[in-house]
């Protein structure tokens, strides 16, 4: 969840005391420069920040849990912890006083702030589930998961080898890296505890054989339960960054703690870390060095001199880099505070604070919103990494499309806005016009970002942002509903593109399906909406495989069953694909039931008789009897005769008998 063991490495110097001491005086000298670089205590809160924390404040009600050291905990009682000490100081700076909600266990935390009746939560991982309810501060403690085993396991793991293991795995029951596991290692099977403590002794004692835990938990655990025979195994690549969370419709509320971290100096940060994560002290006068050292003062005054001549040289040098590292440090805070993570736009964050200062130009002031289509059929076809890529190209055809001066924020998952100060009404419209004509010339990677668009023009003084806001949001959602078959006609093609790409079928055996499909339904008397509906299955039925793997759909030989099991998702996959589509969906229950068996033995849904539609018992003869007719990779190919009579064995069991023998009516009859 939310850490860190702190190792010490100490190289032995082989230098004079004379060194020893400039370096102390020096030391000495930097920590005295660098505790006196405080920030200005007085925090610079716009007028509207004020207003709001003046009016809110005694409603701020921050959650925290009892059992999570070192980063909060209960000491006799009383909560303390890195993130209690950051607490307070964010009162002193903010000038009000915090009601500090207690919580037994972290899920009741989440479901309070999830509810609102709480405003916030002390410390929490940004992810996505929790950022549909929550907004995040920048982190202010980072903490890498590891995986601890026990002293006498000598193999060095990783998630992916775990997901290939027999091994009992444990995990802390609502921390994020369950989230991250679910998503990336589907296959890693692991039980959950209730509290660090619980899953430490059980793997201290022989009852589990690993645990993935935040490195902090696992130190203070390890050190306040006096466990010795448990070590690090590795340090995954899994980072719990902690951050302040509040309530996504109080956003100033984030912006203002924001802020509130900003003043809290590198000194102060500093003595809450050694409070908590304490540094090992060496005794200078242990090191046998000192001794040889002090010998060597007595060489002569020539090279004190030297000495101190290029230790000076290297001590401005060493302040030079230092200065300059946090020069950069600091605009690295700076630029993640205000930036979007995936795409580089600028974030809400930005939005919210950007305002005041646009609303104060010259009008006419104009405002483009953006929502990305169909991100959700792209997640669940192709992955979230192909989610991820159509919002970052989306984001890279509006920002290659507006103008300097003007300001692209992304403000949700798949929605973003341009800002353009000074800025009439056609000239926003001709920006529109270029991002849309953008979005439709993209490449298919695997499809292109088609976006809804809006754009609203301020002219009026007394016209309030959030009325412009209204306005191009109801324009853009009136040009969605006006597209949608267009947007969903497009995505439709990327998707069967994808399917012909991977030449797991040819367009040859669409147009066979198709016409043996159309001249069964003719010969069993179907009417003409039927015989559409036929015929679009016919082209669509294999639309929910357009996310699988080549090497699956290629691959020869018999599947593995992890492998069979992903080939069985396409019906659900393809079913809810068309759902999303007027023009399609009534094609859906035929796309979901044309791998069912008339006996029930069929999948997904086990449906038997006549709960399985008509259309998918009709597609489910032909497609048997061309791919028994046609070359395959991993089956040999039927003749004629071989094809019809597995037909008839079929027949009331896989097959619906009355469908079966008009087909085989039909085919004999044509021959």
């Amino acid at each position: 969840m939310r850490g860190g063991l702190i190792i010490l490495k100490s190289n032995k110097s082989k230098i004079t005391i004379l060194l020893i001491l400039f370096v102390i005086g020096i030391a000495g000298t930097i920590y005295s420069f660098n505790s006196n670089q405080e920030p200005d205590e007085k925090i610079f809160l716009t007028s509207e920040e004020t207003k709001w924390l003046n009016e809110n404040k005694d409603e701020i009600k921050i959650g925290y849990t009892t059992d999570y050291p070192p980063v909060e905990f209960l000491d006799d009682d009383k909560y303390v912890g890195i993130s209690a000490d950051y607490f307070k100081l964010l009162e002193k700076k903010l000038g009000i006083d915090i009601e500090m909600v207690e919580f037994d266990n972290w899920d009741e935390l989440i479901k309070q702030a999830k509810s609102r009746k709480i405003s916030g939560i002390t410390a929490a991982t940004k992810t996505p589930e929790r950022s549909e309810y929550l907004d995040f501060t920048v982190p202010y403690i980072l903490n890498p998961n590891v995986i601890i085993t026990r002293k006498n396991f000598s193999e060095n793991l990783t998630f992916e080898k775990l997901a290939n293991t027999s091994m009992e795995i444990l995990v802390v029951e609502g921390y994020d890296i369950i989230e991250f596991l679910n998503e990336r290692f589907p296959k890693l099977e692991y039980k959950t505890v209730k509290t660090p403590s619980d899953g430490m002794r059980m793997v201290a004692f022989g009852e589990a054989d690993a645990m993935i835990i935040e490195i902090m938990s696992a130190s203070a655990t390890i050190e306040r339960d006096n466990i010795t025979n448990l070590v690090v195994n590795v340090e995954t690549p899994y980072e719990s960054s902690l951050s302040i969370a509040t309530r996504n419709d109080w956003p100033m509320l984030s912006t203002i703690f924001n802020k509130g971290l900003a003043q809290i100096s590198q000194q102060e940060r500093k003595e809450i870390e050694q409070r908590w994560m304490p540094l090992q002290k060496k005794n200078l006068f242990e090191n046998r060095y000192f001794w040889f050292g002090l010998l060597t003062l007595l060489l002569g005054l020539s090279i004190i001199i030297i000495v101190i001549s290029i230790w000076n040289a290297s001590l401005k040098k060493a302040v030079k880099e230092k200065t300059k590292a946090l020069e950069v440090s600091t605009q690295e805070l700076l630029y993640k505070t205000y930036h979007d993570e995936l795409t580089g736009l600028y974030n809400r964050a930005y939005f919210s604070e950007v305002l005041e200062e646009i609303q104060s130009k010259p009008l006419p002031l104009s405002i483009i919103l953006a929502d990305l289509n169909c991100l959700k059929i792209t997640n669940d076809t192709f992955g979230h990494e192909a989610g991820d890529k159509l919002i970052i190209n989306m984001a890279k055809l509006i920002q290659s499309n507006i103008e300097e001066g003007h300001i692209a924020c992304r403000i949700g998952g798949d929605e973003m806005i341009v800002i353009m100060p000074e800025t009439d009404a056609r000239k926003s419209l001709d920006i529109l016009a270029k991002i849309k004509q953008a979005t439709i010339s993209s490449k298919e990677e695997p499809i292109r970002p088609l976006v809804a668009l809006g754009a609203a023009t301020k002219i009026n003084e007394d016209e309030s942002f959030s009325r412009l806001f209204k306005r191009a949001e109801e324009k853009m959602y009136e040009n969605k509903m006006d597209e949608s078959e267009y947007t969903y006609d497009k995505v439709i093609g990327s998707f069967k593109k994808a399917i012909l790409e991977n030449e797991y079928e040819s367009p040859e055996h669409y147009e066979r399906l198709k016409a043996l499909c159309l001249e069964l339904g003719y010969a069993m008397n179907l009417d003409k909406e039927d015989l559409d509906a036929l015929a679009l299955l016919s082209d669509l039925h294999d639309i929910g495989k357009a996310g699988l793997d080549k090497e699956i759909l290629l691959k020869d030989g018999p599947l593995t069953h992890d492998e069979w099991e992903k080939i069985k998702r396409h019906p659900e996959l393809g079913f809810k694909i068309v759902s999303s589509s007027v023009k399609f969906s009534h094609v859906g229950k035929g796309i979901l039931a044309h791998h069912e068996h008339w006996d029930g033995r069929g999948y997904p849904q086990g449906l038997k008789g006549e709960e399985i539609p008509l259309i998918a018992r009709i597609f489910a003869v032909v497609e048997a009897y061309d791919v028994m007719t046609h070359k395959r990779p991993y089956k040999k190919t039927f003749t004629k005769n071989e094809a019809v009579l597995e037909l008839n064995n079929c027949s009331g069991t896989q097959f619906d008998s009355r469908v079966a023998e008009a087909f085989i009516n039909m085919i004999d009859t044509t021959n």
